[in-house]
């Protein structure tokens, strides 16, 4: 069926040869799909995040591996850096497919890379962009477009634990790091501090990876993020999307995203006003394009952002992946490029929050430094704060019990997707994460330290 955005992907992609590089393979599925219905003539995926797991596109792939034991932060930018500088075996195989350098060429989320091998990406992070991702440069843009924060300070490394003191509201506070050796997500590169103990665990940890460190009151609530899209004719605002942000004792630790969680619509609101007006400073100040993440945390006093990433986010892959039939990074790549997408962007932002309200999606999910992970395709699953247990289901469809996710594994990788229809809408999906890694880490031999994750308070339940 002929979609809102399906004449603007066939302008671009009809009658081409299409490169998909970055990421694992099946990170590409639905946008092997996407392209192939708008018309490309051949596709080849350049999959620089290694093998994956799960079923991968029917499509010629190249795939790079990562060195083995490398953290989250080594490996993307290893798959980041492989894009700038492609291995002589990927650039052979390049121009095999493409030998006059004719394709469209898109890259995954982080890419930073002009061009691979001499093709010009569709799109990419410009230097500019990439800059304000650093953490303590933050607040001068909340402050240069309006929005209300905590306050906080940024501060050496060395005097942190002096300075942290003055912030402190009562729950402790919150260290990130700077952006010194490049920009950190996943909560690598943040750390919750509420006494001497954790000052020093704080310092050892982060005076590898940064000089300085921005200080702010940790605001105890719902993680959560709200996007937007920066067009050459407007912006875009979508709806909240729950950061799954766990806890370890006081590490946090990132855990997947979803949409069935709805604060007030007070907030909801004040979240859209605040992505609004950080879209205005962007394109004003920085000539910025393409979709953008606000990360913050709800608590019964409102929202307070924590932090900005100028860059497709992970919420975004939650809401594009309800119904497989929104094209979202493509579109994205798109904006950035300056193209059409088929509509307006303000009657763009209607059909995306409308069909994002109407089609929930929520997952857990962590990158582990245990490279020994059962590789596991899609496996059914139940649990719930007590117990949990694999489920079955029959060639004929006959089935145990329903599931309440299914899980993919395999290498460093555990997903669980939750099952739509038993993720009840409105609470933090939080406390279901954590039910299901509390199953997950014994069936999956992770080693959890002898400490359970647990979920951040939901304000509002």
């Amino acid at each position: 069926m002929e979609q809102w955005w399906s004449p603007a992907l066939r302008e671009v992609f009809g009658g081409r040869r299409v490169i998909i590089a970055g990421a694992v393979p099946q990170a590409w599925n639905e946008h092997v799909d996407h392209l192939t219905e708008a018309g490309a003539s051949e596709i080849l995926v350049v999959a620089t995040g290694g093998e994956g797991v799960g079923p991968a596109p029917d499509v010629p792939t190249i795939v790079v591996e990562p060195p083995e034991g490398l953290s989250m932060m080594e490996r993307l930018r290893f798959d980041v850096g492989t894009l700038d500088d492609p291995p002589d075996d990927v650039r052979a195989r390049l121009d095999e497919f493409d030998p006059d350098r004719s394709a469209v060429v898109c890259g995954g989320f982080l890419n930073e890379a002009p061009h691979l091998d001499g093709r010009p990406l569709l799109a990419h992070r410009r230097p500019e962009w990439v800059a304000l991702e650093d953490k303590t440069v933050v607040d001068d843009v909340w402050d240069r477009a309006g929005v209300d924060r905590r306050p906080s300070v940024v501060v050496e490394l060395d005097v942190a634990p002096e300075a942290a003191a003055r912030f402190d509201e009562g729950t402790g506070t919150v260290w990130a790091a700077d952006a010194r050796d490049g920009y950190h997500g996943g909560a690598t590169g943040t750390r919750w501090v509420v006494d001497d103990d954790d000052a020093d665990a704080a310092l050892e940890h982060l005076r590898p990876m940064c000089d300085r460190v921005r200080i702010m009151p940790f605001v105890d609530g719902t993680p959560c993020s709200i996007h937007g899209l920066v067009s050459e004719d407007g912006i875009a605002v979508l709806r909240p999307v729950e950061m799954v942000t766990l806890r370890r004792d006081r590490s946090l630790v990132y855990s997947g995203a979803g949409t069935h969680w709805d604060p007030p619509d007070a907030v909801r609101e004040t979240m859209r006003r605040a992505a609004r007006r950080v879209a205005t400073h962007l394109a004003e100040s920085v000539d910025f394009r393409g979709a953008f993440t606000i990360d913050g945390v709800v608590r019964d006093d409102g929202f307070w952002p924590t932090e900005l990433n100028p860059r497709f986010g992970a919420g975004l892959n939650v809401i594009s992946r309800a119904t497989d039939d929104i094209p979202l990074l493509l579109l994205h790549d798109l904006l950035v490029a300056g193209r059409s997408i088929g509509l307006p962007i303000a009657q763009a932002e209607s059909a995306l929050v409308e069909h994002a309200d109407a089609h929930r999606s929520s997952g857990t999910w962590r990158i582990l430094d245990d490279e020994s992970v059962p590789s596991i395709d899609d496996r059914p699953a139940t649990f719930d704060p007590s117990a949990g247990r694999w489920t079955w289901t029959d060639h004929d469809g006959l089935s145990d019990g329903v599931a309440d996710g299914r899980v993919t594994a395999g290498s460093t990788f555990a997903r669980c997707r939750f099952d739509v229809a038993r993720t009840p809408v409105g609470p933090s999906i939080a406390a279901r994460a954590a039910a299901f890694w509390r199953f997950a880490t014994p069936e999956l031999g992770l080693d959890d330290s002898g400490t359970p994750l647990t979920p951040a308070p939901d304000p509002f339940a």
